[in-house]
C-alpha cells in the first residue's frame, strides 16, 4: 500500500496525539488553528508544504519542551 504525504502526516499527528493524550481537534487548533485538520486529511484533503512544515514544527517543539521537562514523547510504536 502506498501512502501519500497527507496519509503520512495524518499518521504522525495520530501517533503524537496518542502519546500525549491530546484530542486531534485540539492538536489542529494549537498547531495551525484548524480544529478539523485531521477530519479534512482523512477525507482526502491535502495541506500545503508550509502547513505541513508548521505541523511538524509544532510536534518537534512539543517534544523538545517535554524533554526539557523530563518527559519522553518519542514514538515507541
Amino acid at each position: 500500500m502506498i501512502h501519500n504525504s497527507a496519509d503520512t502526516l495524518l499518521a504522525e499527528i495520530e501517533a503524537f496525539c496518542r502519546r500525549t493524550g491530546i484530542a486531534e481537534s485540539t492538536f489542529g487548533r494549537q498547531a495551525v488553528n484548524d480544529g478539523k485538520l485531521c477530519v479534512r486529511l482523512r477525507n482526502g484533503k491535502d495541506v500545503t508544504l508550509d502547513t505541513a512544515a508548521k505541523i511538524r514544527g509544532y510536534i518537534d517543539g512539543q517534544i523538545e519542551q517535554a524533554e526539557h521537562r523530563g518527559r519522553d514523547l518519542h514514538d515507541r510504536d
